[in-house]
């Protein structure tokens, strides 16, 4: 491998094949750069870039509570293996659990309620069809029931008739009014006619209003064709609707009533998820820093979830001038520092594309997927990375 090393100024980038030379200074194999300078990037690539780094897991995450509160009861101890959506830790919420609960009947009474009505949807468009004809039949009943509906016809044609003869007779007397002949037995006979007509004409539509008016018998059969008719139409409304239902054409009466149980229920759903940490994806309890009946405040951190099924390393010292030399998909071996026995083979999986300080120096922070394993690695143990050329 490869390391660096400084005399009377001057730095040596050099292999670790110890060579003694003038002066007892050890210098190793090839200098590749002296005078202060810097290797260049196809020099640090022709004899294999290095850069410490530390083993973490593939995933992790510290998790903490939305809201603060009691803790009530922590399900996992740590080291026990989670699964994705699995509740960790809750914290005191005996009022917001009755809320779920009592909303979560609302869905189901609501959604009861519909089912038993589409159950009972043909039976109830056969009655509403039934109370339609119950009420044309109370209309035509009612109507049968009125004994003057022939004597009311018979007194508007005898009114039609009087009051054409007394137009008529009207006609004759202006006439000879215009011709001054309105003196004379003959113009006194057609004003006595016309007189005649003009009492018929009033006999004859106060005989047609008093029909109109009619019995309390006939008024009664009015007022039940009225109603009969009022029935009728509601009837029929209520049909219409039953049957759009049943054909799928209107909407379901129950499903507002539904959306809203069902709004209620995420509501309270909500307001509870808010008092638990469930784990976002499956993986180990790596840490726990809260105990029962404690209280925490909201996004205080409360567990740290790994998933240690695997390995991957991540380095921050690779420097401007080495990272020219590393690629995306390169291999590289890994030794560990407390595991001087075990090497390790991984690939690049990502470069960052931003430098980041790292004691002072400037690094751009690298991942490393392991390919190989070793029951004895831990999450932050040190490692050497050899870039491969």
């Amino acid at each position: 491998s490869i390391a660096e090393a400084s005399y009377n100024g001057i730095r040596f980038v050099m292999n670790k094949k110890l060579v003694p030379i003038v002066g007892g200074l050890v210098l190793v194999g090839l200098a590749l750069s002296a005078c202060g300078a810097t290797p260049s990037a196809a020099a640090q690539a022709a004899i294999g870039v290095t850069a410490e780094g530390r083993v973490l897991p593939l995933q992790s995450a510290t998790l903490s509570f939305n809201v603060g509160g009691q803790v009530a009861e922590i399900l996992v101890n740590e080291g026990d293996k989670v699964k994705a959506g699995d509740v960790i830790v809750r914290l005191k919420n005996d009022s917001l659990r009755a809320a779920v609960t009592e909303a979560q009947a609302g869905v189901e009474s609501a959604k009861a309620a519909q089912a038993n009505a589409q159950r009972q949807l043909p039976r109830q468009i056969a009655a509403a069809q039934a109370e339609v004809k119950a009420a044309q039949a109370q209309q035509l009943l009612s109507a049968a029931g009125r004994d003057n509906q022939a004597a009311i016809f018979d007194a508007e044609s005898a009114l039609a008739q009087a009051k054409y003869g007394q137009q008529q007779l009207q006609t004759a007397v202006d006439t000879l009014n215009v011709y001054n002949r309105g003196d004379g037995s003959r113009a006194d006979d057609l004003r006595l006619q016309l007189q005649s007509a003009m009492d018929v004409t009033q006999a004859a539509q106060a005989q047609l209003d008093a029909l109109k008016a009619g019995s309390p018998n006939d008024r009664a059969n009015v007022a039940q064709i009225s109603a009969a008719s009022a029935s009728e139409t509601a009837a029929q409304v209520r049909l219409n609707q039953l049957q759009a239902e049943a054909d799928g054409k209107a909407v379901d009466t129950y499903e507002p009533e539904i959306k809203q149980a069902e709004a209620t229920l995420l509501a309270a759903q909500l307001a509870l998820s808010g008092t638990e940490i469930r784990a976002p994806f499956a993986g180990t309890i790596a840490q726990i820093n809260l105990k029962p009946g404690e209280q925490v405040a909201a996004g205080t951190p409360a567990i740290v979830l790994a998933d240690l099924s695997g390995w991957q390393v991540e380095t921050k010292d690779l420097n401007e001038i080495k990272v020219p030399s590393v690629k995306v998909g390169q291999s590289v071996t890994v030794r560990a520092d407390a595991l001087p026995d075990v090497e390790l083979k991984g690939k690049v999986e990502s470069i960052g594309d931003v430098s980041q300080l790292n004691g002072g120096d400037v690094g751009y922070p690298v991942k490393i997927d392991l390919l190989d394993d070793d029951p004895r690695l831990r999450w932050g143990m040190t490692v050497e990375v050899t870039f491969e050329p």
